[in-house]
């Protein structure tokens, strides 16, 4: 389950397009002109409040239905294990050494904030057998609050950046013998510290996640989001479904891409055609007798 230098490459634009939104308004005056990015900036932020307020509401109106589906998913082995493996986006971050413990995950939760949803946390349940750490659960807290700023996040912004909360006192793993970290034995590496994207060989294990704290760079938030919503469906394995737009325009685009060179390669190129009468007339030049040169 090892990462590959596409995924890195992924985090990292994710990471440099979230960056780039920091400073909307400068960006809007330089494309328009400081009156009309004001009056273009203030309508964005109509907008963000609007898409805002619909996601509350939706973030509420699922509840009930993830909670009927968690009591489904009780009755099925594995569950929660396979629907995490099968999903790509989580798969990456997760490495092979996981695996057993994630045989004893009973339930997973994501609880969001009810005043701003975009503040968020996840809770992993384990059974009683679970053999490498004491804890019955495990909980990650998310925040568009950056914990060292006394800057507030931008209100409404669904884009802005997330950050890991340091663990309390609770959420600390608590291993039951150093054979069984699996943080001891992968690393999450030094993503600042690779060169080349083809460097990055997997994120160490899962379990790194819930001692972390700052900028969430991996962009784990997003798809642990992205995949709690449809958790159905991944471990049904209907991931395709899932999928399917995003790889059928990709589809469509190399297609036509390849229609349009097949054109451009029917196309006669006014150069060939004269090219092949110069050869036609060079053939009938040899044919014919030379004249002899006049002596002077």
């Amino acid at each position: 389950m090892a990462g590959d230098g596409s995924s890195m490459a992924r985090l990292v634009s994710r990471s440099r397009r979230l960056a780039s939104t920091q400073d909307r308004k400068s960006l809007l005056t330089e494309a328009f002109g400081s009156e009309v990015a004001e009056a273009f900036d203030q309508n964005l932020d109509e907008y963000q409040k609007l898409h805002f307020e619909a996601y509350k509401v939706k973030v509420a109106s699922q509840r009930t239905n993830f909670l009927e589906r968690s009591r489904i998913a009780a009755k099925v082995p594995s569950f929660w294990a396979r629907s995490l493996q099968n999903c790509r986006q989580v798969a990456e971050l997760i490495d092979a050494i996981d695996e057993d413990v994630f045989n004893h995950l009973s339930d997973v939760w994501i609880q969001h904030d009810d005043k701003d949803p975009r503040n968020w946390e996840i809770t992993l349940t384990f059974d009683a057998k679970n053999p490498f750490f004491s804890n019955k659960t495990l909980t990650k807290k998310f925040s568009i609050e950056h914990p060292s700023s006394t800057t507030p996040a931008k209100p409404y912004d669904l884009e802005a950046p997330l950050y890991l909360l340091a663990p309390s006192k609770e959420d600390v793993i608590k291993w039951t013998s150093d054979e069984h970290n699996l943080v001891k034995k992968a690393p999450r590496p030094n993503l600042e510290d690779l060169e080349e994207f083809d460097e990055f060989d997997g994120a160490g294990s899962f379990f790194n996640l819930f001692g972390e704290d700052g900028e969430d760079k991996m962009g784990v938030g997003e798809a642990l989001l992205e995949w709690f919503a449809h958790a159905t469906e991944y471990a049904a394995g209907l991931s395709f479904l899932l999928e399917n737009n995003d790889d059928d325009s990709e589809l469509d685009e190399f297609d036509q891409g390849d229609l349009d060179d097949e054109d451009e390669d029917d196309e006669d190129d006014p150069e060939d055609l004269n090219a092949e009468i110069d050869l036609e007339q060079e053939e009938e030049d040899k044919s014919r007798p030379k004249k002899r040169s006049k002596k002077n």
